[in-house]
């Protein structure tokens, strides 16, 4: 095969059973109304496919706009469906009534077309006590990682 016009990526988990990862990781490998490519490629493209096209460069800005409106909505529609699903009203605001804020800092492009960016220490520190508070939200002993392999 052409190794050129491929990506070779090969990932092998393997959860305890007994752990929220090892339930996942079952629901996903016998759920029979998708494959388990589909089920794991489609929450993949919503959360990170735009942000890979954006990284690229080359792409125009109103297609790169586009996708990552599709993300977002496929994010939503995926939230209504967890509400209909559990039976909960879709709040306007999920986390505790609280505006969600922005976190992290947005690249600005310069005059001469470089990204930009405040990276001084604080930055990334306060960058890290984010992503701690996101995994403590998310409940950090839900995702046990001794599985990787």
């Amino acid at each position: 095969m052409d190794k050129q016009g491929k990506v070779d990526f090969l990932w092998r988990y393997q959860p305890s059973k007994n752990t929220a990862d090892g339930l996942l990781m079952s629901y996903i490998k016998h759920n029979l109304f998708l494959p388990a490519r589909e089920m794991m490629l489609q929450p993949l493209r919503a959360y990170w496919l735009a942000l890979a096209y954006q990284e690229k460069g080359d792409i125009d800005p109103v297609l790169l706009e586009r996708i990552f409106r599709k993300a977002v909505y496929a994010l939503e529609k995926h939230a209504l469906y967890l509400c209909d699903q559990a039976g909960i009203d879709y709040p306007v605001n999920f986390y505790q009534g609280k505006p969600i804020l922005r976190t992290f800092p947005l690249l600005e492009e310069s005059a001469n077309g470089e990204n930009t960016a405040d990276s001084d220490s604080s930055n990334c520190q306060n960058n890290r006590a984010i992503a701690d508070e996101l995994f403590e939200l998310v409940g950090s002993e839900e995702f046990d990682d001794t599985g990787f392999s």
